[in-house]
């Protein structure tokens, strides 16, 4: 889940992941691609490298 109220924009998380973070042009924010599964390292290297701290696990 991404935080938009603390995105920046930067693209870091599109940059280290880009087959699951992606800005959406329609509403120009970054967003997260609907997928069965997630690489889970590449993920958490976002997460771990985002400036606004606002990607995060959703518990579901």
């Amino acid at each position: 889940m991404i935080d938009q109220r603390c995105c920046n924009d930067c693209e870091t998380c599109i940059e280290v992941c880009p087959d699951v973070f992606f800005h959406n042009e329609e509403t120009h924010t970054i967003e997260i691609a609907d997928l069965h599964s997630y690489p889970v390292e590449k993920v958490e290297k976002a997460i771990n490298m985002c400036p606004g701290d606002c990607i995060y696990w959703e518990s579901g």
